[in-house]
């Protein structure tokens, strides 16, 4: 048997192991600029990716932004007991809920207002109409004998706790679609569409 210093050997497999003195076993320095390098680039996607996410958190979908305000045209009708008004301010794309006197008492903006300028100036603010609910008639129940354009009111009046029925249109600059919500006037919450 060829006994060196610091060699062993392992019968089992045939293998020579050259060992530490100390017996420590340690990353080489490939292996750890390896490492470090992988960390780098894991962070750099992440930093890439985190302006996308402050980005996309400066606007909220109209939508939302439109049911926050029912909620509050709800609760300050309830809480006053007194008429309070849900409106639209397309030059701002803000919902105003405002008292009898027009007081606004609290105003729901879709935008930041630094973004505001700019998409003004290409006409990208959403265009919102709020249309009263028309009674129903008909053999299936479910037409109006009012025109739309009857039916179109410039702000949703909430009495103590309840609304006019009515339906939100909200139309986007360059989607295809009107998004069209109807809201309870009991609980404010938009009611589901049936299929």
């Amino acid at each position: 048997m060829d006994h060196h210093p610091g060699r062993k050997e392992n019968r089992e497999l045939g293998l020579t192991v050259r060992s530490r003195s100390s017996g420590v076993r340690a990353f080489t320095l490939i292996e750890v600029l390896l490492v470090l390098a992988l960390i780098g680039v894991l962070i750099g996607l992440v930093a890439v990716n985190a302006g996308a996410f402050v980005e996309a958190s400066k606007y909220e979908p109209p939508a939302r932004v439109l049911g926050k305000a029912v909620m509050d045209s709800f609760y300050f009708a309830s809480e006053s007991k007194r008429t309070t008004y849900l409106s639209y301010w397309e030059e701002n794309a803000t919902f105003l809920v405002s008292d009898g006197t027009g007081k606004v008492l609290a105003n729901h903006g879709i935008f930041e207002k630094e973004d505001l300028d700019e998409l003004r100036e290409e006409d990208l603010l959403p265009r919102v109409i709020f249309r009263a609910t028309g009674p129903l008639a008909g053999l299936s129940g479910g037409d109006s004998l009012h025109e739309d354009d009857l039916l179109v009111i410039g702000r949703v009046p909430f009495h103590f706790g309840t609304s006019m029925p009515f339906q939100a249109e909200i139309e986007i600059e360059g989607e295809e679609e009107v998004e069209i919500i109807e809201f309870d006037p009991f609980s404010g919450y938009p009611v589901a569409k049936e299929e």
